[in-house]
């Protein structure tokens, strides 16, 4: 296993283990995501049954395999109890590769800062092993607990790269940008 993939395989922060997904978590996924608080401001709107939420999974395996990072499955070090997901993938952002934050956690585990928790460890695994390669955040402009926690991850608000993402228009946060933009 090369350093970034131990470094994202499996990783605990203070109150949470992250680690990386498998087929045993589709049950879990489809909780998630499939909850219409969760998409709450998803214009996608939440997972229809499970084969929806096979294929989320699926795409996540792949990315797994291809780049040896990407979204976790995050548990309570207390409980192992799954809570969310989280993590980075790569991604697009006005033409340049980025890093893509992500982070969705089941109602129960809203109030806990969970998704700050994993995301300021996502950020410290990309300044570590993608220095380069900004981070970014998306949300909708009535996400305001999204935002939140961009925010207090470590993320800076950044109106002026907000754009239509193909769902409506999204509302920035980076960790930095290349200096030719």
């Amino acid at each position: 296993m090369s350093e970034l993939e131990d470094s994202f395989a499996r990783a605990t922060t203070d109150r949470l283990l992250l680690r990386r997904p498998t087929g045993s978590d589709l049950d879990a996924v489809f909780a998630v995501h499939s909850d219409p608080a969760t998409n709450r401001y998803n214009p996608a709107c939440p997972d229809a049954d499970l084969a929806a939420s096979s294929l989320r999974l699926d795409e996540w395996l792949v990315h797994w395999a291809e780049h040896g990072f990407g979204y976790w499955t995050v548990l309570t070090l207390a409980e192992q109890e799954i809570v969310g997901f989280a993590g980075l993938r790569h991604g697009t952002w006005l033409d340049l590769p980025i890093l893509n934050l992500y982070y969705r956690f089941s109602p129960a585990a809203w109030g806990h800062r969970y998704a700050t928790e994993a995301a300021r460890h996502a950020l410290a695994l990309a300044g570590r092993h993608f220095p380069a390669l900004p981070v970014l955040a998306r949300t909708k402009g009535e996400n305001r607990p999204s935002q939140r926690t961009a925010l207090a991850a470590g993320l800076t608000r950044r109106p002026d790269f907000d754009r239509d993402d193909g769902t409506g228009p999204a509302v920035i946060f980076v960790t930095h940008w290349p200096a030719q933009r």
